[in-house]
């Protein structure tokens, strides 16, 4: 099968030719239809991140917003179908006993496994995935409507939950991309009014499409003063940067919150000082859990969320990991395989 693979952290990025893999024990073979794009693929390839240096795979798959068809089942699987179609995220597994999973935080679970990370992920022709950490996709959502739910979507859903986003929130996002044009459409959906911040004119212009109240062009001068007389009571960081990071602490009002969905290269230098005087409380998360995969992918479902995708085949993913690095992307690239 063809799969697009990394040789190392920093490595070299190539698209090969490699064995079908066969399911184990909980395991399923799924025929990949989809599979997202996701700024960790750039992680991951350029080595930003020490801390999961340790748990990457060498000669790696990457992807991990997978959507396909069951094609076989490892033993002692009973809850999926062959032919059934299927959401494989990010979080491949966890261990169920450890005090983050009994309190309803899988998604912290120190002993977790990752797709596209500690195991072979789904930018490929198939991908094998744990059988009870799938989703089933509704009728009516498109694989690649999907696969992009299957990380950017939960994550910011996740977040949206923890920062308790609701009706009367003033709530800003910090970067139109994969990420933060869903969020746009989640913060509506919860009855939030949605400012919306990005340096790039495309992306600008998605927000306003996808419902924002008002939608700035963070690089005018003028910009800065007039985020901060909105009262933003919730700000999300949605962009991989740390000048996204920044400025989210700039603008979110006194008491607020800064929701942290994207994690940048290397460590961002943020103000303790300016938290501690503005009362803010800073929430981060690693995506979000299967719960929120299974909500988001009923709220695609019913109308309530839609992805801006561009579709390209597996051949481009050297050039297409290129192009999301230097942000020439807007919204979500989807291998279809």
């Amino acid at each position: 099968m063809k799969a697009i693979k990394l040789s190392a952290p920093r490595g070299k990025v190539t698209v090969a030719d490699v064995a079908v893999p066969a399911p184990g024990p909980g395991e399923i073979l799924i025929k990949v239809e989809a599979s997202g794009l996701c700024y960790t693929d750039v992680h991951l390839c350029d080595g930003d991140w020490e801390i999961v240096e340790s748990l990457q795979k060498p000669d790696l798959t990457l992807g991990h917003e997978a959507v396909g068809v069951v094609e076989s089942l490892g033993e002692g699987v009973t809850n999926r179908s062959v032919g059934e179609r299927v959401a494989a995220p990010f979080l491949r597994s966890s261990c169920g006993e450890c005090k983050q999973c009994r309190r309803g935080e899988e998604n912290h679970c120190p002993n977790a496994t990752v797709l596209g990370m500690s195991h072979d992920g789904s930018h490929a022709e198939y991908v094998l995935a744990m059988a009870d950490f799938v989703v089933p996709v509704p009728e009516g959502v498109t694989p690649e409507q999907a696969a992009p739910l299957a990380c950017a979507g939960m994550t910011v859903l996740g977040g949206l939950r923890k920062a308790n986003v609701g009706i009367g929130t003033i709530f800003g996002v910090v970067g139109v991309g994969g990420q933060g044009h869903l969020a746009i459409q989640l913060a509506k959906a919860m009855g939030a009014k949605v400012i919306a911040m990005d340096i790039d004119p495309a992306k600008v212009a998605l927000a306003t499409r996808v419902g924002a109240d008002q939608s700035f062009d963070v690089s005018r001068p003028e910009a800065l003063g007039e985020l901060m007389a909105l009262g933003i009571d919730v700000a999300m960081v949605t962009a991989p940067s740390h000048e996204a990071h920044q400025l989210a602490l700039a603008v979110v009002a006194y008491g607020g919150t800064v929701s942290l969905c994207a994690v940048p290269g290397g460590e961002t230098p943020i103000s303790m000082t300016m938290c501690g005087f503005k009362g803010l409380k800073l929430l981060a998360q690693a995506v979000a859990t299967r719960q929120d995969l299974a909500d988001i992918l009923d709220l695609a479902a019913s109308g309530k969320v839609s992805c801006e995708v561009e579709t390209r085949s597996l051949d481009t993913g050297p050039e297409s990991i290129r192009a999301l690095r230097a942000g020439e992307v807007v919204g979500r690239v989807v291998f279809v395989p």
